[in-house]
């Protein structure tokens, strides 16, 4: 098990946690919480959200298969009051129609938002969870409130919401799009970044930046090597984490040092990774 260091009370974010599943079975975490969630997300397939009253947290839970096979769990793990604003969402298709519905979401205080999104539906390549499902790739949309695939963008206008991230989630068949939405007041990480992998090397197809430096920051369509972050990807076959400068900094300039930690989260179109979502915080 790899995580995430800790950050302040003040942030939505506590911790990220990869965790490596063998056997059908993931490693143990020292949070209960957490152990609970996964074992709902190993018999289901489903991302899970729980939250726990007595310890103040809520864990987004967003198994990675691969060819089939659960291989990682990527655990989202935030604060749970009404100062952290954040949100964790799971779209699933519902019913005889071709739609997804929110089937589960943590929202803090951001009460409006979740009103509107509890009555939104979403048909494929409509909205960010309809564009993940229709792509079968992690999609980044910036500057939510001017967005205009982003449906809801009145509502993340009215709660300061910024950055939205979709993630598919895909066995044998679509189950979801896991969806994170960051704040401009507690960003969950500085970039996100989506790449697709092809020709033996990554291309940058969506992305957005909070609270990192211009100079660090990649246009789209940007192209990266195995030797990068994403790259990791290959390297491990599964989701992963790393604090090595070099490989944060890889591809971002000849004098571009980037520190912090990267989150690596592969999709896999049977055995063979077809894009990748990176995270640095």
């Amino acid at each position: 098990m790899t995580s995430v260091k800790e950050s302040s009370r003040a942030a939505f974010l506590k911790d990220i946690l990869i965790i490596d599943v063998d056997s059908d079975q993931p490693a143990p975490c020292d949070l209960d919480l957490v152990n609970s969630a996964m074992a709902k997300s190993t018999e289901s397939g489903f991302p899970v959200i729980e939250m726990s009253e007595t310890d103040g947290i809520v864990v987004f839970v967003v198994p990675v298969f691969r060819a089939a096979t659960l291989v990682s769990f990527v655990v989202f793990v935030a604060w749970a009051n009404e100062s952290a604003i954040g949100v964790f969402e799971s779209w699933q298709p519902v019913g005889d129609y071709n739609e997804l519905e929110l089937t589960s979401g943590y929202f803090g205080s951001l009460e409006r938002f979740q009103n509107v999104s509890s009555f939104v539906r979403f048909e494929k390549s409509y909205g960010l969870p309809g564009q993940v499902w229709d792509g079968l790739r992690f999609v980044v949309h910036d500057n939510l409130p001017s967005h205009r695939g982003f449906l809801r963008a009145a509502g993340a206008s009215a709660e300061s919401l910024q950055v939205a991230v979709g993630m598919p989630v895909y066995s044998d068949t679509f189950l979801a799009s896991a969806v994170l939405i960051s704040s401009d007041l507690a960003p969950i990480a500085r970039a996100f970044e989506a790449w697709e992998y092809t020709g033996g090397q990554f291309v940058l197809t969506s992305s957005a930046y909070q609270n990192l430096a211009s100079t660090l920051r990649l246009e789209e369509g940007a192209v990266l090597t195995e030797r990068s972050l994403p790259g990791l990807a290959l390297q491990e076959g599964r989701a992963t984490t790393t604090t090595a400068t070099e490989v944060l900094s890889h591809g971002r300039g000849a004098d571009a040092v980037l520190n912090g930690r990267g989150v690596v989260v592969p999709f896999f179109k049977g055995d063979q990774i077809s894009n990748v979502l990176t995270l640095v915080l």
